[in-house]
């Protein structure tokens, strides 16, 4: 099962950004529906916290601290800071590194 770019979670934005909110929300649901029957650990967390795997708890406990995202928000972001980035040329890598 995969969860990251999701053919069904792909399919319910374009269905919402077509005004078909009702037909999006059916895909939904199917998808969480078939996450949760996989019975697969879907926490790509390296660490094995109490936590781990419970995904409305670290979501608010990140939102509470405001410090740092998730880690598997990480990814995400960091492919919309890499478009955002080769608007400049790819510098930002070249400005971390010069830090």
């Amino acid at each position: 099962m995969k969860i990251d770019g999701n053919e069904l979670c792909k399919r319910d934005l374009n269905l919402g950004k077509e005004g078909k909110k009702e037909e999006g929300e059916k895909l939904r649901l199917e998808f969480v529906n078939e996450v949760k029957a996989s019975g697969i650990d879907h926490c790509s967390c390296p660490e094995a916290c109490i936590h781990h795997g419970n995904c409305f708890e670290c979501v608010i406990i990140h939102r509470g601290h405001r410090d740092h995202l998730p880690f598997c928000f990480w990814d995400m972001v960091n492919e919309k800071m890499k478009g955002l980035s080769d608007l400049t040329e790819g510098s930002l890598l070249e400005h971390n590194e010069e830090k």
